[in-house]
C-alpha cells in the first residue's frame, strides 16, 4: 500500500461528518429512557416523601416485589408494564379508601402468596435460573417490609433503604439474563431502587 492510498483513506475519514451532540443526547435518552425515568421517579420520591417514616419508599419496594412475582406466575414478560400499572392503581385506590398501612401490606401479601401458589401449581418454580428463586425473593422482600414497620422510623428507613438496594441487585440480575420481566422494566426498577435506596441512606448519614 503506497503513501497516496493511506493519505486518501485518512482524508475520507476526516471528511466524514460527526453526529451533532444534541442528536447524540437525544439518542441516549431514547435508548436509556427506563433508567432516566427510574432516577427521576426516585428523586421525586425523595423530595416529596415524609422523612419521618419509611412508608413511601416501603410501598416502592412492595410494588416492585409484587410485580416480579406476579409477572413470573403469569409467565408473561410482555405484560410487565401492564402488571406494574395495575399495581399502582391498586395502591392509589387503597390510599383513597384508607390510610391504613396494614391494609395495604395485607392486600399485597395476599397477592404475593396467591402468585406463589399459582406458580407452584403451574410448575414454574421448577425452572432453572431466575424463576426458581422468585418465591424466596418475594417472601424475603416482603419480610423486610413487615420488619421495617415494627422498627422505629430511623431503623425502618435504614432497613427499607438496604432492601431497595438489594432489590436493585435483583433487578440487574434479571436485566442481564433477560429473564422473567421485560428488560425495560428491570432497568427502570434498578435505577429507581438504587437511587431511592442510596438517597434514603445518605439523608440519614
Amino acid at each position: 500500500m503506497n503513501t497516496h492510498t493511506v493519505t486518501a483513506r485518512t482524508d475520507r475519514r476526516s471528511d466524514t461528518p460527526t453526529t451533532p451532540w444534541p442528536v447524540q443526547l437525544a439518542r441516549t435518552v431514547v435508548r436509556r429512557w427506563p433508567l432516566l425515568l427510574g432516577v427521576a421517579f426516585a428523586v421525586f420520591n425523595l423530595v416529596t416523601d415524609d422523612n419521618s417514616n419509611a412508608l413511601g419508599a416501603l410501598m416502592v419496594l412492595l410494588v416492585a416485589t409484587t410485580a416480579y412475582v406476579v409477572i413470573a406466575a403469569l409467565d408473561k414478560p410482555s405484560w410487565s408494564w401492564s402488571v406494574l400499572g395495575v399495581l399502582v392503581v391498586v395502591v392509589v385506590a387503597l390510599r383513597l379508601l384508607s390510610d391504613n398501612v396494614a391494609l395495604e401490606m395485607g392486600v399485597f401479601a395476599l397477592v404475593i402468596v396467591g402468585s406463589i401458589i399459582a406458580g407452584l401449581i403451574r410448575g414454574l418454580w421448577k425452572r432453572s435460573g431466575a424463576y426458581r428463586w422468585q418465591p424466596f425473593a418475594a417472601v424475603g422482600f416482603l419480610a423486610v417490609g413487615l420488619i421495617a414497620l415494627w422498627l422505629d422510623p430511623v431503623g425502618g428507613r435504614v432497613l427499607v433503604g438496604v432492601g431497595l438496594i438489594g432489590h436493585a441487585i435483583w433487578d440487574v440480575v434479571h436485566w442481564r439474563r433477560h429473564a422473567v420481566v421485560s428488560r425495560s422494566l428491570a432497568e427502570w426498577c434498578a435505577a429507581l431502587d438504587l437511587t431511592l435506596g442510596a438517597g434514603i441512606l445518605l439523608m440519614l448519614a
